[in-house]
């Protein structure tokens, strides 16, 4: 179940204004990247960014793994909420 839906058209619009017709894309969201190809862009790679993890934002960041596959250590961020 997504959270929010998010549109990444106008993304891949602005890389092919741009001329980029394949990219490694820094992001920690598989849904990203899977919209990005089905619009036309040769995503090569999808490379995980880190993130920086506090008491106030780990509720959020285990969210974004839990509801919107999002690659983040999910064990540390279960430790830092318990904790």
């Amino acid at each position: 179940m997504c959270i929010r839906d998010s549109d990444y058209t106008a993304a891949a619009q602005m890389l092919r204004a741009l001329g980029i017709k394949e990219l490694d894309l820094l992001s920690n969201n598989p849904d990203k990247a899977d919209q990005l190809r089905t619009l036309g862009v040769d995503v090569r790679d999808r490379v995980p960014t880190g993130v920086f993890t506090t008491a106030h934002n780990v509720r959020y960041l285990r969210a974004k793994v839990l509801q919107t596959r999002h690659t983040l250590p999910l064990a540390a961020l279960t430790e830092l909420s318990a904790g």
